[in-house]
């Protein structure tokens, strides 16, 4: 199983939850700071202790070929059968002030990072492929035009999958407290 964002607020409070409530066993977590994020350490022995093996990996998923290069490290006796893609980050500000800065920080973790995941395992043999989007993407929240594209995108590509006959699952979440 990969979770991106794995050592965020989501990611984290997910492997948790599949850890200790559903068995998980075989996690890799990904984040751009990876064993160096703040609490990444205490997750690892957290998960370890319920008897799960962790990896935690330093990777930018928005890049193909990092991207590449850490599936490629998946031993075949323990198969990428699940994909969760819980990374993303807002850059808000007003429609009329949003700058090409503003929309590359908010789609490649969330939008670009999807796509390589999709295009990426198309050889793993994926039985769930879960994108955490937003209701954003749906209705809209004042000074986030760009993460509700980002998110309506991760919709589009759940369903685009499913025309192709893959697994996909977009949860429009709402708003997120802890």
């Amino acid at each position: 199983m990969l979770i991106t964002g794995g050592t965020g607020a989501l990611g984290s409070l997910l492997a948790r939850h599949l850890v200790t409530h559903h068995g998980a066993r075989h996690l890799i977590l990904t984040s751009r700071r990876g064993p160096h994020a703040p609490g990444a350490t205490q997750l690892h022995h957290e998960l370890t202790t319920h008897g799960a093996h962790i990896r935690i990996e330093t990777c930018d998923t928005t890049n193909p070929h990092h991207l590449t290069q850490l599936l490629d490290t998946i031993p075949t006796n323990h198969p990428l059968t699940t994909v969760i893609h819980t990374a993303g980050t807002t850059h808000d500000t007003p429609l009329h002030t949003q700058t090409p800065t503003h929309l590359t920080t908010t789609l490649h973790p969330k939008a670009h990072t999807a796509w390589h995941l999709h295009t990426h395992t198309q050889t793993h043999p994926l039985t769930h492929f879960l994108l955490y989007s937003s209701l954003s993407g749906l209705t809209g929240t004042p000074g986030q035009a760009n993460y509700a594209a980002a998110n309506t995108f991760l919709d589009a590509l759940a369903h685009h999958r499913h025309t192709q006959g893959q697994p996909a699952t977009s949860l429009a979440w709402g708003l997120w407290d802890e």
